[in-house]
């Protein structure tokens, strides 16, 4: 049996929290088809800030931390990306890593505070520490 989530928000923004944790788990299914359509073996997305509002993609690693790609964060991704990227963008925006613990909203704050990851629901070990070890 799963542990039950404390939820941190007072109780006059909880209906307001469970509407964006829905919300977020939608988009993590979404991200989990995309991403399974162009690389099975995607289980982890590591996204950095461009300092504004924007995430771009960084790095998609496999279930047991193996780095399977990295962009390059100068240049655009590609057309097969765009759908991915949009989602992880919107997940990021949605998440409020502040006020929540990591997780709470599907992603999870590294070292660094312009990056996160995202690991999919495909992904039975979660967060590796080989898999962001690079990024501490």
């Amino acid at each position: 049996m799963k542990p039950k989530l404390v939820d941190p928000c007072p109780p006059d923004s909880a209906q307001v929290c469970w509407a964006t944790r829905r919300l977020a788990r939608a988009v993590l299914l979404r991200l989990r088809a995309a991403a399974f359509a162009i690389e099975p073996r995607i289980k982890t997305i590591v996204a950095t800030s461009d300092g504004l509002v924007e995430y771009r993609l960084w790095r998609l690693h496999g279930d047991d931390g193996r780095l399977l790609l990295e962009f390059d964060l100068l240049r655009e991704p590609g057309t097969e990306w765009k759908s991915l990227t949009r989602d992880v963008c919107f997940l990021a925006r949605l998440a409020d890593l502040r006020t929540h613990p990591p997780g709470y909203f599907c992603v999870h704050p590294l070292s660094d505070s312009r990056d996160i990851a995202i690991p999919l629901p495909s992904n039975p070990r979660g967060l590796t520490p080989r898999a962001i070890g690079p990024l501490l």
